[in-house]
């Protein structure tokens, strides 16, 4: 029996993008997403931080420019700059990279202001598959040929 050629270049395409542990959503058991409750839980994100959660996801920190640390539940939707929040986001995989995530967040931010969601609704969405998240409210990204990678 053959593999459809569309299948086994879709395989592919995964195999490159997602090298190890490059995932495209975090682990939800290292990180499900937490709220800022109080002043500690928005210190910032210091490099000893961003050390652990490299450790927690079994990557090398030799490979600390392939990734961005990034909140689950963003900072602009009242998440919190603690280890539960955190994960390491690769900079490379396309196409729902960091750049997406930012630009989701925006937009849902756009409809909190605009009362068209909660934050909390916004929190969710985000914590439960941000790319679902992203595609609800912006739509499929397409990669055209020999876009793959940089």
């Amino acid at each position: 029996m053959q593999l459809p050629i569309a299948l086994i270049i879709g395989l592919l395409i995964c195999a490159t993008n997602v090298r190890g542990q490059d995932a495209l959503l975090p682990n939800p058991k290292l990180t499900p997403g937490r709220v800022a409750e109080r002043d500690k839980d928005r210190r910032g994100v210091s490099v000893r931080m961003e050390q652990k959660v490299f450790a927690r996801y079994r990557l090398p920190w030799v490979r600390r420019g392939e990734f961005k640390i990034d909140h689950l539940i963003p900072r602009e939707l009242g998440g919190a700059d603690t280890l539960d929040n955190l994960w390491p986001q690769s900079v490379r995989t396309k196409p729902y990279g960091a750049d997406r995530k930012e630009l989701l967040t925006e937009v849902l931010l756009q409809k909190v202001r605009a009362g068209r969601m909660t934050v909390e609704q916004a929190r969710e969405e985000i914590r439960r598959d941000w790319i679902d998240a992203f595609i609800d409210h912006l739509g499929m990204v397409y990669l055209r040929p020999g876009n793959l990678t940089n």
